[in-house]
């Protein structure tokens, strides 16, 4: 299937399949060899699994995609802290847009309409983890728009990772004070 199935779309497909089965006369065939509830049990597990499989792929790559690129992140602010309290003031505004894309993501789940704006953060390595899998699950979304984020975000994260081996390397054995992001980026 090109795009995973909303509940909706999954049902819509157990009736496509039922009418199939009558206008072809298959299902005299499949009935003399399966009794009736067995028959239907399996469409309904087999599109149910596949729906399932579908929306799991979509949110386990989304979440590693997502912890890899915050992973990079973190870990850079974590080179240009000298003591434990330094950490939390570094921590604070990288946290801001993973609570930013999970309340949205929450709002554009529990309405089921995702507007322009929200289909944007999809494509953004910051709130695609968020975004991206409430989109799969609504149905709003294609297998290649999927792809195109998840490329977007692994481009990211390897831009990331570069610029967090840079801050690493020059700010990770200076000790005694807070090292600027300006500095580290300067030299």
């Amino acid at each position: 299937m090109s795009e995973v199935l909303t509940s909706q779309a999954r049902s819509g497909k157990c009736v496509l399949l039922v009418l199939e089965e009558k206008s072809s006369r298959v299902v005299e065939v499949l009935l003399a060899a399966v009794p009736p509830t067995r028959l239907l049990a399996g469409k309904v597990l087999g599109i149910g699994l596949t729906v399932f499989l579908q929306a799991s792929l979509a949110v386990v790559v989304a979440l590693v995609l997502g912890y890899a690129f915050y992973a990079w992140v973190y870990a850079a602010a974590g080179s240009m802290a000298s003591r434990q309290d330094q950490v939390q003031a570094l921590a604070f505004p990288l946290g801001l847009p993973v609570i930013f894309g999970y309340l949205i993501s929450v709002a554009t789940a529990t309405s089921g309409n995702p507007s322009l704006f929200f289909h944007v953060l999809a494509y953004l390595p910051l709130t695609a983890p968020f975004a991206m899998p409430v989109l799969v699950g609504l149905g709003a979304v294609s297998w290649w728009q999927f792809a195109v984020s998840a490329v977007i975000s692994v481009i990211c994260t390897v831009g990331v990772a570069r610029a967090a081996g840079r801050v690493h390397r020059r700010a990770i054995l200076q000790t005694g004070r807070r090292v600027r992001l300006r500095e580290v980026l300067a030299r």
